[in-house]
C-alpha cells in the first residue's frame, strides 16, 4: 500500500542509539497529489498561492524568487518547466524539479482543486516534478509525518468516534505509512487517496483529531517489538477475518496469502465460534448480535436481483474479474443453475465461489475480486462477508438475494467498531489490542550498547487518564543493570543475572498526565559487548474486550 518513506534525520550532537527502524519528528511523507476527482496524477499546468507568500526554487539552475503577488504559473513546455509570477517569466525551459514553500506558519494552495468542499490546502513543500516519459509532471507535498496525519485522521474516521477512537486511527495511521508494503511510485511514498490512506491536506484539519494526533506521537503497533501492517477497514460486521483469508500473497500473487500472526480473525462476542461453516455464517449474518458495530449503516445489508438481472450482470463482472477458465465476452450464458460458496473464512467471509451456468462451471476467488463480481445497480458488494438465497418456481430460479454485514475488506481495526468502544470507555490502547492480536502500543524499540556515544536514549510520550506504562527490555547481553530516568528521577534498574534476556519494568508510578521522558544509558565502556533493546509500553484497562453476549 506504500512505497518507502524517505527519512530525514537530524544530527544528533551528542548520543545515538542505535533503532530497529527509524523514526523522529523530522520524518518526512512525500504525497502524491491528485486532481479534484482523484482521476490522475499527472498535471500539465497548475495554479498555486499563498496568502503569506511563496517562495520559488528551481533545482536545475538554484534560481530563487518570491513573487509579489504569492501567486505562481507553472506549465510543461517541450523543453521543461516554465514558470510564471505576476505576468513575467521568472524559469524558462527548467528540468526540475521545482520547490515551492510557503511562508513560516502559511499553507499552500491548488487553485481550482477542492478537497471535502474546501479549497485545498497544504503544509510543508510542494515539488513539481517531471515525470518520466510523459509530457507531464507529479505534484509532490512533502511535510512531516505529523502534519500528513492531521491530514488524513479526520478524513478516515469521523470525529463524532470520539477522541479515544481517533487516537487509535492515529497509531494505526502511522503504522500504515512507515510500514512499506509497496512501491506505488518512484516520485512519492503514497497517493493522497483510498489508494493510500486519504489525505486532504491542511484546510480539513479538525481540533479533536489534531489533538489525537499530538497525543499519540511517536507511537506504534508493535508486534513482537516490530512494526505492524495496521489494516483497517470501515466495519467488521462484528467479526474481523484473518489477513490470508482476504489477500493474496504480494510475492507469488497467490490466493490465499501467508499469514500475519497479528492479523487475525477476532469476533466481538465472547465465546464466538469460527463462522466457516454455512449454517454459522447464516445465523450470524441473518440476524444482529450485539457487538461493536452495530453503529455502522451497513453492519448489516441485503442486495437482491431479478434471474435477468443477474444473469445479465455476471455476464459483464466475470469478463472484468478473474474467472477459472477465463471468462470471454464470447462466453455469454443466458441460464444460472447455482451459486456455489465453496469456503468461508473465521469470520464467515467468502472466499471461494462457483458460478454453475449451462456453459460449465467458474471459479472465483478473493474477498475483492467476489465484491466485484455480484454489483448492484454498477456498485460492488459492501463486503464479502455474505450468504445467498435463490428463490425457485415451475419455472427456475427467480431472485437471487444476498444478506451480509460489514462494508470493506474487515481485516484488523474495524473504525465503526473503534468509535464504539470509545464511547463505551475503552482506551485506544484497549481498541488496538483488541483488533490487533498479541500487539502492543509503544514507542518505537531502541538498541544500546556499551560503547560510548551509542549508549544513552531517550524517548518522549503522552500519557493521558486511564493509562498506565512499562518499560519492555529483551536481548540483554551482558549486563546486570541500566540506569533509568523518568521524567528526570533516577530508578536504577537490576536485571539480576547476566543471562535475563527480557524483562518488564513498571514506571507508572512515576508518571504524569501529559508528555512524559525516559531516559536509559547502559553503563558506558570502549567497545559494544554488552546491549540492551527496549521500548516504553503503553497499556489500557488491561481487560477482556470481548462483549460479554454469548452467541447461540
Amino acid at each position: 500500500m506504500v512505497k518507502k518513506i524517505f527519512f530525514i534525520i537530524l544530527l544528533m550532537v551528542f548520543f545515538i542509539a542505535e533503532p530497529a527502524f527509524c523514526y523522529d519528528k523530522d520524518t518526512y511523507v512525500r504525497v502524491g497529489i491528485s486532481d479534484t476527482y482523484f482521476s490522475k496524477y499527472v498535471f500539465n499546468k497548475i495554479d498555486l498561492y499563498s496568502d503569506g507568500g511563496l517562495i520559488v526554487t528551481d533545482s536545475t539552475s538554484g534560481v530563487t524568487f518570491s513573487p509579489e503577488s504569492g501567486k505562481i504559473s507553472v506549465n510543461m513546455g517541450k523543453d521543461g518547466f516554465d514558470v510564471f509570477a505576476d505576468e513575467i517569466l521568472k524559469i524558462s525551459g527548467s528540468t526540475g524539479p521545482i520547490n515551492v514553500r510557503a511562508a513560516e506558519n502559511s499553507t499552500i494552495g491548488i487553485t481550482n482543486l477542492k478537497r471535502a468542499g474546501k479549497p485545498a490546502k497544504y503544509r510543508g513543500r510542494i515539488d513539481l516534478v517531471k515525470k518520466p516519459k510523459t509530457a507531464g509532471f507529479s505534484v509532490v507535498n512533502v511535510l512531516d509525518l505529523q502534519s500528513y496525519l492531521k491530514g488524513v485522521v479526520p478524513n478516515e474516521m469521523p470525529v463524532a468516534f470520539g477522541l479515544e477512537a481517533l487516537k487509535a486511527q492515529c497509531v494505526a495511521a502511522r503504522n500504515y505509512v512507515m510500514k512499506a508494503t509497496e512501491h506505488h511510485n518512484p516520485l512519492y511514498d503514497v497517493y493522497d487517496s483510498v489508494a493510500s490512506q486519504v489525505y486532504f491536506g491542511a484546510n480539513t484539519e479538525k481540533e479533536l483529531s489534531n489533538r489525537a494526533v499530538e497525543e499519540t506521537d511517536g507511537l506504534f503497533s508493535l508486534y513482537d517489538g516490530q512494526l505492524i501492517l495496521a489494516l483497517y477497514s470501515s466495519t467488521a460486521g462484528g467479526y474481523t477475518e484473518s489477513y490470508d483469508n482476504a489477500f493474496t500473497d504480494k510475492s507469488g500473487g497467490m490466493f490465499s496469502s501467508n499469514p500475519h500472526p497479528y492479523l487475525k480473525a477476532v469476533p466481538d462476542i465472547a465465546g464466538m465460534k469460527s463462522l466457516a461453516d454455512e449454517d454459522s455464517a447464516r445465523e450470524f449474518y441473518t440476524t444482529k448480535p450485539e457487538t461493536y458495530d452495530n453503529d455502522s449503516p451497513l453492519f448489516r445489508w441485503t442486495r437482491e436481483w431479478t434471474m435477468d438481472e443477474f444473469v445479465e450482470m455476471l455476464n459483464k463482472t466475470m469478463t472484468e474479474q478473474k474467472c477459472k477458465p477465463v471468462f470471454t465476452g464470447n462466453d455469454k450464458f443466458t441460464h444460472l443453475k447455482e451459486v456455489r460458496i465453496k469456503q468461508r473464512g473465521q469470520s464467515g467471509k467468502v472466499m471461494h465461489v462457483e458460478i454453475v451456468t449451462e456453459n460449465g462451471t467458474y471459479t472465483v476467488t478473493k474477498e475483492l475480486v467476489l465484491r466485484r463480481l455480484f454489483k448492484k445497480n454498477g456498485k460492488a458488494l459492501p463486503s464479502a462477508n455474505f450468504v445467498c438465497d435463490s428463490y425457485v418456481d415451475e419455472n427456475g430460479v427467480t431472485k437471487i438475494k444476498f444478506t451480509g454485514g460489514g462494508f470493506g475488506h474487515g481485516v484488523g481495526m474495524s473504525q465503526f467498531g473503534a468509535g464504539k468502544m470509545g464511547k463505551k470507555g475503552y482506551k485506544y490502547v484497549d481498541i488496538l489490542e483488541h483488533y490487533y492480536s498479541d500487539t502492543t502500543v509503544g514507542t518505537i524499540p531502541v538498541k544500546l550498547t556499551s560503547e560510548y556515544g551509542k549508549n544513552v536514549s531517550k524517548q518522549s510520550f503522552f500519557v493521558s487518564s486511564g493509562l498506565s506504562s512499562e518499560i519492555i527490555f529483551s536481548d540483554i547481553v551482558g549486563l546486570e543493570r541500566v540506569n533509568v530516568f523518568v521524567n528526570g528521577k533516577n530508578v536504577n534498574v537490576d536485571f539480576g543475572s547476566f543471562f535475563r534476556k527480557k524483562t518488564n519494568f513498571d514506571i507508572s508510578q512515576y508518571l504524569h498526565i501529559g508528555v512524559n521522558t525516559v531516559e536509559i544509558e547502559v553503563p558506558a565502556d570502549y567497545n559494544d559487548s554488552k546491549s540492551v533493546m527496549f521500548y516504553i509500553r503503553l497499556k489500557g484497562k488491561q481487560q477482556n474486550v470481548h462483549q460479554k453476549y454469548i452467541f447461540i
